[in-house]
C-alpha cells in the first residue's frame, strides 16, 4: 500500500467511532443472518444440523469480511448528502455486506501482506468445511430418528405394520420383505419396519416422533 494512497484515507471525510461500531455490528449482525441461510440451503440440512463449530467459524470469517468492507464503504457513504447522515452506520453495513465483491474489487490494499480478495477465498473454504460438517450432522440426525422410529413401529402389532407397508409400498411388500428376510435370517417384523421407515417422508417422520413425545409425556 502506497503512502500516497494512506494519506488520501486520512484526509478523507471518515465516520465517528460510534457510527462504526454501529456499521460493524449491523453488519456481524447481517454475516449470521446470511450464515444461517446459506448453510442449510447448501447442505440441504435441518438447522439443528447446521448449529456446529464449523458453521460458528464461517460466521467468524463471514463477519471479518464483511466489516472489512464495511470499513472500506464508509470511505463512499461519507460523500453522500449530509441529510442521510443519521442513516449512515445502515448505509455503510449495507453496502459494505450487499456489495461485498464490488468493494473488494475495487480496493487495491492489502490486509495481513494479502490482497483483500483473499478474504473471499477464507469465506468460500470456511462455508465449505461447513456445509461439510452440517451434512454429516445431518447423517447423524437421521440415523438416530431412524434408530427411534423403528423402535416406536415395533410397538406396533404384526397387522398394523402389514398395513402400513401395503399402504406406503403396495400390494406385494409385505410378501417380498417376509421373503428377503426369510432368506437371510433376518426378524420379519423388524425389517418390514426397517424398509418402512426409510420409504417416509420428512412429515411422516415427524409426526410418529411427535406421537412418541406426547405418549412419553403422557402420565
Amino acid at each position: 500500500m502506497s503512502d500516497s494512497y494512506c494519506l488520501i484515507i486520512d484526509a478523507a471525510p471518515s465516520l465517528s467511532a460510534a457510527d462504526f461500531r454501529w456499521s460493524g455490528g449491523i453488519a456481524v449482525g447481517l454475516s449470521l443472518l446470511f450464515a444461517l441461510i446459506e448453510i442449510p440451503t447448501k447442505s440441504k440440512s435441518q438447522l439443528r444440523a447446521c448449529l456446529v463449530g464449523e458453521s460458528i467459524f464461517y460466521w467468524l470469517v463471514l463477519s471479518f469480511g464483511n466489516v472489512v468492507t464495511t470499513l472500506l464503504a464508509s470511505l463512499t457513504v461519507v460523500k453522500l448528502p449530509a441529510v442521510l447522515t443519521p442513516y449512515f452506520p445502515v448505509l455503510t453495513a449495507f453496502f459494505g455486506v450487499f456489495g461485498f465483491e464490488i468493494v473488494l474489487k475495487n480496493t487495491n490494499i492489502t490486509i495481513f501482506d494479502k490482497g483483500v480478495l483473499t478474504i473471499q477465498n477464507w469465506i468460500d473454504k470456511a462455508a465449505n468445511v461447513a456445509v461439510a460438517a452440517a451434512i454429516r450432522k445431518q447423517e447423524d440426525i437421521n440415523q438416530q430418528e431412524e434408530e427411534v422410529l423403528v423402535e416406536e413401529l415395533m410397538l406396533l402389532s404384526e397387522i398394523e405394520i402389514n398395513t402400513r407397508v401395503l399402504d406406503k409400498m403396495g400390494a406385494n411388500a409385505v410378501g417380498e420383505l417376509e421373503a428377503a428376510a426369510q432368506a437371510s435370517s433376518a426378524d420379519l417384523k423388524r425389517y418390514k419396519i426397517f424398509q418402512l421407515v426409510a420409504t417416509l417422508d420428512r412429515s411422516e417422520r415427524v409426526a410418529l416422533l411427535r406421537n412418541k413425545r406426547h405418549r412419553g409425556s403422557t402420565p
